[in-house]
């Protein structure tokens, strides 16, 4: 089964409001990018846990109570550093990259320890080789199929020889693909074995998210 999650990379506290509002009532899950402005130098988001937190506190006169689950896509380069802040947080799905500083697999054992799903992102040009160690500890991989740091830029096509051959190897791990995705590409990675599709732009520009997310999913062709 395909599950597309819609992301959202914002600068500001109002701009996240903003977009969960807009996503509330057709997803039941977004995926939160964190940009550290160190590991991406492209740009720095909000920090991420207040915002996630402050939603369970929204007055029952505005939009009460969230009912959105959350992913956090942590592309800081010391993601120990922010952990105990996110563990307090009702997130369920943790992503760290694999190029990050720290114990790699320390902070993955903390993430599954807390109750929470693990998943490793792999930039471009980073091989699977170097996660092969963690991969017992690991309910996700999510592939990078564009340069991390910034919604629209371009889909990298030879990424889905990498997703293809991880699934051949790994068929039990579940893939998840961010990055430059529209219908023909949420294809081309949904036929190499990615049944997670993180989507930014195509979903939040489109004039119908229901459906561009059935779009993406392959359920409208």
């Amino acid at each position: 089964m395909i599950e597309v999650v819609p992301s959202i990379l914002v600068a500001t506290k109002e701009e996240f409001e903003a977009l969960v509002r807009k996503l509330e009532p057709v997803t039941n899950r977004v995926h939160l990018d964190i940009l550290d402005g160190i590991f991406t130098s492209t740009q720095k988001t909000i920090s991420g846990y207040e915002e996630v937190l402050a939603l369970d506190t929204r007055p029952n006169g505005s939009s009460g109570r969230a009912k959105l689950q959350f992913d956090v896509h942590l592309m800081v380069a010391h993601p120990q550093e922010l952990m105990a802040q996110w563990f307090k947080t009702k997130v369920d799905r943790i992503f760290i990259q694999a190029e990050a500083q720290g114990d790699i697999k320390e902070l993955l054992l903390e993430i599954k320890c807390q109750g929470r799903k693990a998943g490793l992102s792999l930039n471009p040009e980073t091989s699977v080789d170097t996660i092969t160690e963690c991969l017992p500890m690991l309910d996700y991989v999510q592939f990078m199929t564009i340069h991390p740091g910034a919604y629209g830029r371009p889909f990298l096509a030879d990424t889905v020889d990498k997703i293809l051959n991880f699934h051949d190897l790994y068929p039990d791990i579940t893939i998840a693909v961010d990055g430059g995705m529209n219908p023909q590409t949420a294809r081309l990675v949904r036929n190499a074995g990615a049944s997670i599709i993180i989507s930014g732009s195509y979903v939040e520009k489109s004039s119908d998210m229901v459906k561009a997310i059935a779009e993406l999913k392959g359920e409208i062709i």
